[in-house]
């Protein structure tokens, strides 16, 4: 329910679905040719998004993964449902990727509140125990 009210303050309910495939970076260079920009292998530790729009013009995405993310496990050739921006076609949003993100940020952000407060709970102790 919240994601949808995000996705709908974001604009990115007016973005085209579509699925997108793992690629790497030198795949593309052989299947698109010399003919599309695609950056170089050392820029990327992992895999590439490609997608076609409207006009089947192709577009590339890089994401960053880690072990909890649903496109951690995705193997070159498969796909991902994303979003792209019509008026901005090289611009994408995956639900997915974003979730598995703000997963990882909450976590962070308990473990710091929760140490935080055990924090501020130990100095306001030790302050109350010499009666300042």
């Amino acid at each position: 329910m919240l994601i949808e009210i995000w996705e709908r303050l974001r604009g990115y309910h007016k973005w085209i679905p579509i699925e997108a495939y793992v690629w790497s970076a030198s795949d593309i260079r052989k299947k698109l040719g010399n003919r599309h920009q695609v950056p170089p292998d050392s820029q990327f530790s992992g895999e590439l998004l490609v997608w076609f729009d409207d006009y089947e013009l192709p577009h590339v995405g890089t994401f960053v993964t880690h072990e909890t993310s649903p496109l951690y496990q995705l193997l070159e050739g498969e796909s991902v449902e994303i979003r792209y921006n019509p008026l901005k076609p090289d611009r994408y949003y995956c639900r997915p990727h974003f979730l598995s993100w703000a997963a990882i940020l909450t976590k962070a952000v308990l473990g710091i509140a929760v140490f935080g407060g055990f924090l501020a709970w130990r100095i306001w102790m030790i302050f109350k125990h010499r009666g300042l």
